[in-house]
């Protein structure tokens, strides 16, 4: 028989609880669910149509729209819907509530954005700039605007970037 000392055996007790308190931790044990990353970080371009006339507002990514992670890359889609919250001659406020879709899981993030785009000129067309932020994401990006009957589409697609937290 071996006789083993109160010193040893609380080092083992010791040693078990941290185990154990590892094991439960999100992401430590083989198989775990991982806890979700704290910013989604997105590139590419976006389309949206401002209808000054009926206040709506609505949009989508391109099909070069791209996010990642720490971790991991992904494809995704963007999608836009709200309305026009102000606007002078060179320039529109927005409210959104936008839907980031992953397109190889199929998971959705929604979130609201204020928008403000800006165009250089009151003509048919020109350059244009995009600036936004909400409690949950913020974006900006650069490109051209033109204009349609009761329509004024914003084709950002220079240094488009969107930031998402989920």
């Amino acid at each position: 028989m071996s006789l083993v000392t109160t010193r040893a055996w609380s080092a083992a007790g010791a040693a078990a609880l941290l185990l154990a308190a590892s094991a439960a931790l999100p992401g430590t044990a083989a198989g775990a669910a991982r806890t979700p990353p704290a910013v989604v970080n997105c590139a590419g371009s976006i389309s949206v149509n401002v209808h000054p006339l009926t206040g709506a507002v609505d949009g989508k990514s391109g099909s070069d729209f791209r996010c990642a992670t720490p971790d991991q890359s992904f494809p995704a889609v963007l999608t836009i819907s709200g309305s026009v919250t102000g606007s002078g001659d060179l320039f529109f406020t927005t409210r959104t509530t936008d839907s980031l879709k992953r397109t190889d899981t199929g998971q959705v993030v929604t979130f609201s954005i204020d928008r403000r785009f800006d165009r250089d000129n009151s003509g048919a067309t020109g350059n244009a700039t995009e600036r936004g932020s909400g409690s949950q994401a913020n974006d900006s990006g650069t490109g051209f605007f033109g204009t349609g009957t009761g329509l004024v589409t914003f084709a950002v697609n220079n240094n488009y970037l969107l930031d998402v937290h989920t």
